[in-house]
């Protein structure tokens, strides 16, 4: 049976077998992946609580392509363009041994996930076209792990960070919508001021009305003759 790359998703992160073919879009993978996380963290009142988990999921998306990377570059395979878009990404990958750098901007934002999905895509064909020509998984002429198995695995390296951040994404929120310790303090200081006010008031005594003067009564009196 043919599975649809969501499925295959779905059956990946149930650890069922999956099979990786040509048709498999690696910009759309990722993509599916953190977009969704991007979004949700960006939603957070403070988003930049959950950054150590982000630079877990950046990282496990560098793996990713140095996988696919070491993939291409044992192709016997490949075309000439091909062959030297390998060349140059081995040679950045050996310069540029983090992943791409992600900014609080970028996260307040959620722009960390294009960004992420923009590192992946120049691979998106030659994996595509490597995976189209490789053997399947468990075939007998298979020497070791197949394509597919590989990118199976890397692609788990990234289930683990992303499933751990999706996770802590509700935790977050639920926490964050109680008041802070500062909101606490301050209402706190609020109701002290306000008893105070009210027991300064509660001391004062009200002022007696003015009893009439003689004058008055007199001319009272005269008015009345």
């Amino acid at each position: 049976m043919v599975y649809s790359q969501d499925q295959q998703r779905e059956r990946r992160r149930q650890w069922l077998r999956v099979h990786y073919r040509g048709d498999f879009d690696l910009t759309a993978e990722v993509a599916a992946i953190v977009n969704p996380l991007a979004a949700q963290v960006a939603a957070l009142p403070r988003p930049l609580v959950l950054r150590p988990k982000i630079d877990e999921v950046a990282d496990a998306v560098h793996e990713l392509i140095s996988t696919v990377v070491g993939m291409l570059a044992e192709s016997r395979q490949l075309d000439s363009a091909a062959h030297a878009r390998t060349v140059r990404a081995v040679r950045d990958l050996a310069q540029r041994p983090t992943a791409p750098l992600i900014t609080d901007e970028h996260i307040g934002s959620g722009r960390w996930a294009a960004i992420l999905v923009e590192f992946v895509a120049p691979f998106n064909g030659d994996l595509a076209a490597l995976l189209g020509r490789a053997l399947p998984p468990h075939h007998p002429k298979t020497n070791g792990l197949s394509a597919s198995e590989r990118l199976e695995a890397a692609l788990r390296v990234l289930d683990t960070p992303a499933h751990d951040l999706a996770f802590l994404i509700p935790k977050a929120a639920r926490r964050q919508s109680l008041p802070s310790i500062e909101e606490i303090n301050a209402a706190y200081r609020a109701r002290e001021e306000a008893e105070r006010v009210q027991r300064a008031l509660a001391k004062v005594k009200p002022a007696k009305p003015a009893k009439p003067g003689k004058t008055g009564k007199a001319a009272t009196v005269g008015a009345r003759r």
